[in-house]
């Protein structure tokens, strides 16, 4: 039974090392779940959302967000690789 809840887990969660585009998706809303170190790299970790490939798709084609919120978000995902 563990072993399912692990896989669930998984299966409902999206992971980008890309330190922008996880801010992009923070300041828009998606919830931080987790970190982990890959090799020289932060990988993070999101709750998935229904939404999240649209807004993906946004980032890459000049979506627009708060620019308080982005530079935040920015400062949270940098306090999370320092501190660790």
């Amino acid at each position: 039974m563990e072993i399912v809840k692990m896989v669930v887990q998984i299966m409902n969660t999206y992971s980008t090392s890309d330190l922008y585009l996880s801010a992009f998706l923070k300041a828009r809303g998606m919830r931080l779940k987790d970190k982990f170190r890959n090799g020289n790299k932060f990988v993070f970790i999101f709750d998935d959302r229904d939404d999240r490939k649209e807004l993906i798709q946004e980032f890459f084609n000049d979506g627009s967000v708060s620019i308080t919120a982005f530079k935040n978000a920015i400062q949270d995902l940098k306090t999370m690789v320092f501190n660790t």
